[in-house]
């Protein structure tokens, strides 16, 4: 499948072949019957006629992209056209310009088409059978400059495919360099919203079955407390929600009129009826709200808050206020949750933002806030900067490629066409040196380009002084040429400097390749005018002339341009495909995520959860609450796992043991060396024998990580009686275990594959010391 700038190309060229032959209609045919003589002229209009009916034609098949089958009809019609000249006897008045320069643009412009051998083919058969009719008809006895003339188209075809080439390959390296930029972003958003999703999947579990089971754990429930059931059967309900596409829009107030029926607590709630918002956004503000009602009931000491909710779809607040005991920010440890993820953490995930207003004794206040930013403030894919990058990298690369296709044919213009030329007709100017020096000016200036183009650089400041030194070189040509040989064969000037100087303005805007253009044309028309004087024959020609002179550059100029913006809608065009393929890859590994984390689950907090809803486990039970209590130092170390921290396993330690600190139990953390951080799973099988120590402690524990690239251990003793020795899931960790009294040892190790001796060593004296 072809890469989208490829793609857009190849629309491209069949339009800009269409615009060509019909823009390049109007002055052939005006040429025609300029040119004709009275006994002709109306036989020259129908020939006209039949040529603009067929192109006219021709340009709407090319437009409609209907395949090249025509391409050969269309040769055939061009050479039935150029073998009026008979009938007109345009060979008699030399009118035959204007059908050359129909073959010329038309072999041209089959290069932005059609195949290399299609487009060459064509091009053979119209020019070379051009030529042929001329020869076969006697018209080079005539005037022999015909052949040349009607030549030039083949050498127009060779150009044109040669640019075409370039851009083309261009236009492929552009999309492979945009789709591996994109397809790499792709993957970082992949990751980043899967991560996003496991924190907010941890933050809900934290705000349901996590609290539950914290609450039994602590010993804080009692069998009679009549929240318990259904709170548990709700956090089950929320469990094994495993997904399925969210709607697009959810009503807020339904939301959490559904959330306050199903808290412990009198609320007051001041609304409107309802108000519609993205489902996400709702979401987070009823789950962020569900989290401050968590903590009034277990915190403030009060029953009674007052929820007020005011705004529309573009901009919200809501506040949560209770009058309880309130609580000061700096009291709080930085392994709770609620306040930094489920609340603050969830609103700044949607674009809102989270204020709570505390103090001892004055109650609390919690401010959700919400304003629609605008989805024309987000980028497709990834932010705008990036997506800006991989633009300006398109566009570079496709303008490299029609700079190198320019230069390529800038210097078949000037050093394969006009310098024979020059030389061949040394002899008839009036100061050859000055031609010369006029020569040596274009040729600077295209090895000039040539440097750049290596080099990778721009003219920047020296453009205006390039295009003065080949305006001036012009100027210098025409002062020496014989008079009368104004846009004839002695006349190399006349296209060389259109080449050289369009390579200079080929990166700025067209109009600035057509003031050049311009600027060249008239000088050349000035020493018609003013050194030659005006005749029907030499206006005639140099008008013919002028048409392929300026109309080639100006194609250039114009490709140049289309392919800036082409540059950019190919990024936006893959930006659309990579941001479906990367929604459905988000929503294929968030569903498997979630699939993986409720099977985790299943055997430990679901059996827990269905006792403590259907009244079969008593919460104050010692077994019940011990079970409950490692649980919840489990979600605990669960949802560290999805923090961004500098040493992982010392992280998630700390939040094993906020279960013991909330119990009162006095936990020292020490650590000695530096180690390699481990997987996940290698981390889990290194804290499961520290997170159950800790969750069953009384009252005093000490937990030690000595590591080393070699060797890692984590160690605790405790005060708990006795506890289970997990066995370790993978390999390379090995648990041990010691029971005196009622204090409990355990260590967990673990030994990266492929060390040596030596970091062994180190690790022994580690421990040693500490």
């Amino acid at each position: 499948m072809a890469g989208e700038a490829a793609a857009l190309l190849v629309r491209f060229g069949r339009r800009y072949a269409a615009a060509v032959r019909l823009a390049t209609l109007v002055p052939i045919c005006a040429i025609a019957p300029f040119r004709a003589s009275p006994e002709h002229l109306v036989s020259t209009l129908v020939v006209v006629g039949i040529a603009a009916a067929w192109t006219c034609g021709f340009a709407w098949w090319l437009r409609a992209g209907r395949g090249n089958a025509l391409v050969a009809v269309d040769v055939a019609v061009l050479l039935g056209l150029f073998g009026s000249v008979f009938w007109t006897d345009a060979v008699a008045d030399k009118n035959t310009g204007w059908l050359r320069l129909l073959v010329t643009f038309a072999c041209a412009t089959y290069q932005w088409h059609t195949s290399p051998v299609a487009g060459g083919a064509a091009a053979i058969v119209s020019g070379g059978g051009a030529v042929g009719l001329l020869v076969a008809g006697g018209a080079l006895e005539v005037d022999a400059s015909l052949a040349t003339g009607t030549l030039w188209a083949l050498s127009a075809a060779v150009q044109a495919r040669a640019a075409w080439i370039f851009v083309t390959r261009a236009a492929k390296r552009a999309d492979l360099m945009a789709a591996e930029a994109l397809r790499a972003r792709g993957e970082a958003l992949l990751a980043a919203a899967v991560r996003a999703e496991e924190r907010e999947q941890a933050n809900s579990l934290h705000d349901t079955a996590a609290t539950t089971l914290l609450m039994v754990g602590l010993g804080q429930v009692r069998s009679d407390a009549a929240w318990l059931g259904p709170q548990a059967r709700r956090d089950l309900g929320r469990l094994r929600s495993v997904g399925g596409r969210a709607p697009e829009e959810a009503d807020l107030v339904d939301l959490l009129r559904t959330d306050l029926a199903a808290t412990q607590l009198t609320v007051d709630f001041d609304g409107p009826g309802r108000l519609r918002l993205p489902f996400h956004v709702a979401r987070a503000i009823t789950d962020a709200a569900g989290e401050a009602l968590t903590n009034v009931r277990r915190h403030s000491g009060t029953t009674h808050v007052t929820v007020r909710l005011s705004g529309d779809a573009r901009a919200l607040h809501l506040d949560v206020v209770d009058r309880g005991k309130g609580f000061s920010a700096d009291d709080v440890p930085g392994t709770r949750r609620g306040v930094r993820e489920s609340i603050r953490g969830r609103m700044e995930r949607v674009g809102g933002t989270a204020t709570i207003t505390s103090a001892a004794g004055e109650g609390t206040r919690v401010r959700l806030e919400w304003r629609d930013a605008g989805a024309a403030d987000a980028a497709p894919i990834g932010d705008t900067v990036a997506n800006d990058a991989v633009e300006e990298s398109a566009r570079a690369r496709l303008g490299r490629g029609l700079r190198v296709a320019t230069l390529v044919v800038s210097m078949t213009a000037v050093f394969g066409i006009a310098l024979p030329t020059l030389v061949g007709h040394l002899g008839t100017y009036d100061t050859p040196l000055a031609q010369i020096g006029a020569f040596a000016v274009l040729g600077v200036v295209l090895i000039a380009e040539a440097v750049l183009v290596v080099r990778g650089r721009s003219w920047d400041r020296f453009r205006g002084p390039a295009i003065a030194a080949v305006l001036a070189a012009s100027m210098l040509s025409y002062v020496s040429l014989p008079d009368g040989r104004t846009s004839t064969g002695e006349d190399w000037m006349f296209a060389a400097a259109t080449w050289a100087g369009l390579v200079v303005v080929l990166e700025r805007p067209l109009r600035a390749a057509a003031l050049f253009l311009l600027g060249h044309e008239l000088t050349a028309l000035l020493h018609l005018l003013l050194f030659e004087g005006v005749t029907s024959e030499s206006l005639a020609r140099f008008v013919t002339g002028s048409v392929t002179v300026i109309g080639f550059p100006l194609c250039v100029a114009v490709v140049a341009t289309v392919l800036r913006s082409l540059g950019t809608a190919a990024v936006a065009a893959r930006g659309e495909l990579e941001q479906v393929r990367v929604a459905e890859a988000v929503a294929a590994e968030i569903h498997n995520r979630r699939q993986e984390r409720f099977a985790e689950l299943s055997a430990s907090t679901v059996p827990l959860l269905e006792g403590l809803a259907d009244g079969s486990l008593r919460p104050e039970s010692p077994p019940v609450q011990r079970s409950c209590a490692i649980e919840a130092a489990r979600m605990r170390r669960l949802f560290a796992e999805s923090d961004d921290a500098a040493n992982p396993l010392l992280h998630e330690l700390r939040h094993c043991a906020d279960v013991a600190d909330r119990k009162g139990v006095v936990v020292e953390l020490d650590s000695r060396g530096q180690w390699p951080t481990p997987p996940v799973a290698v981390r889990r099988d290194l804290t499961e024998a520290v997170l159950v120590v800790l969750a069953t402690a009384a009252t005093r524990a000490r937990v030690t990580v000595v590591g080393s690239a070699a060797l890692v251990s984590v160690s605790v003793v405790a005060d708990c009686g006795e506890a289970d020795v997990p066995a370790p899931a993978t390999p390379g960790v090995s648990i041990e275990a010691l029971t005196s009294d009622d204090t409990v040892w355990m260590e967990a190790r673990w030994q990266p594959a492929d060390q040596g001796a030596d970091q062994l060593t180190s690790f022994l004296a580690l421990t040693v010391t500490s």
